[in-house]
């Protein structure tokens, strides 16, 4: 008898799970984009401030201004991520390709960011850091798009195309001194406020 209700506990979770990863459920990341959307428009925006002479010595408060970001990215992202819990629907689709995607957007931009100090060492100057920019567009477009349609989002999808956007409007004005200030106007149209929307629509209850 208590083998017959084991194996049926484990038939009905095994159903519930089968259910939820084709459910339409809610996107999960919306605290980790209104994160990472604020931290890092706050971060282009004194970038800009650098490159116009405003803040610092123009050589290692730049080092200063991404490593302080870093830093303070992956804190609130640990925070973030023991706050999130088993919510309702994380199993989803959705909410499983979202893991995948923005982990490996980081990647390949962290990956770049790295191949960029190099180069810049190596006398290719620091305007090679400027092609990581759209880079970083698009893979995040990537991720929204992948996402959005996965879980058939509206909002989601929507800032998905921004960033494509976003990644030949930079390239335009990659020489402007302003580019910047164009950097994280488009964060937060792309990934800030998405997250906000996200975060209202998420599910309060857990699994």
């Amino acid at each position: 008898m208590n083998t017959t209700a084991h194996t049926t506990a484990e038939d009905i979770d095994y159903v519930r799970r089968l259910a939820e990863s084709g459910a339409l459920a809610p996107l999960l990341g919306g605290r980790f984009l209104v994160w990472w959307g604020l931290l890092l428009s706050v971060t282009y925006t004194i970038h800009h401030f650098a490159l116009a002479g405003r803040i610092g010595n123009g050589e290692s408060i730049f080092a200063i201004i991404w490593i302080s970001f870093g830093m303070l990215g992956g804190l609130g992202q640990y925070m973030l991520t023991r706050s999130l819990g088993q919510r309702a629907g994380a199993g989803s689709a959705g909410n499983r390709a979202s893991r995948v995607v923005w982990s490996t957007a980081a990647l390949a931009i962290a990956s770049m960011a790295v191949g960029s100090a190099i180069a810049a060492s190596r006398g290719a100057g620091p305007a090679t850091f400027d092609w990581i920019v759209p880079v970083a567009f698009a893979t995040y477009s990537v991720a929204l798009l992948a996402t959005g349609k996965l879980a058939e989002d509206r909002t989601t999808i929507i800032a998905g195309y921004a960033a494509v956007i976003m990644v030949g409007l930079f390239t335009a004005f990659i020489v402007s001194p302003d580019r910047y200030l164009l950097a994280a106007a488009g964060i937060a149209l792309t990934v800030f406020v998405p997250g906000l929307l996200l975060l209202r629509a998420e599910p309060r209850g857990t699994a």
